[in-house]
């Protein structure tokens, strides 16, 4: 899936937000992602704001990891973050990705042993 900056959206998206580094869509606009900067938290450079135009859920993980490299890179590792109960906002399928700074990563792996 290849997402592509919108200028439009990303226009209107930086006049109600000043972190709001860029808005992107795919070309059958179906997905929205906003790129919110980060910029005082050490490991994490930036998180993606991930929503559908129906507004439908999203459950396919490898839509997320599609969009993840398309905006960021395929060598950057992000990460959901499932809060509290009493931190949840859930108001609309929106889903967050937490992209870390370049070479860094969490303290887990999926693939080889961690030493």
């Amino acid at each position: 899936m290849l997402l592509t900056i919108n200028s439009q959206y990303t226009l209107r998206a930086q006049a109600e937000s000043a972190e709001i580094e860029a808005v992107y869509t795919d070309a059958d606009n179906e997905y929205i992602v906003e790129r919110h900067l980060i910029t005082n938290h050490g490991a994490f450079n930036c998180r993606l704001a991930i929503k559908r135009t129906d507004r439908a859920t999203i459950r396919s993980w490898r839509a997320l990891q599609d969009i993840k490299n398309s905006v960021v890179g395929a060598d950057f590792v992000a990460v959901e973050i499932y809060p509290r109960e009493s931190e949840v906002t859930d108001t609309a399928n929106i889903y967050h990705l937490w992209v870390f700074k370049e070479g860094l990563s969490p303290n887990v792996s999926l693939v080889t042993p961690l030493t």
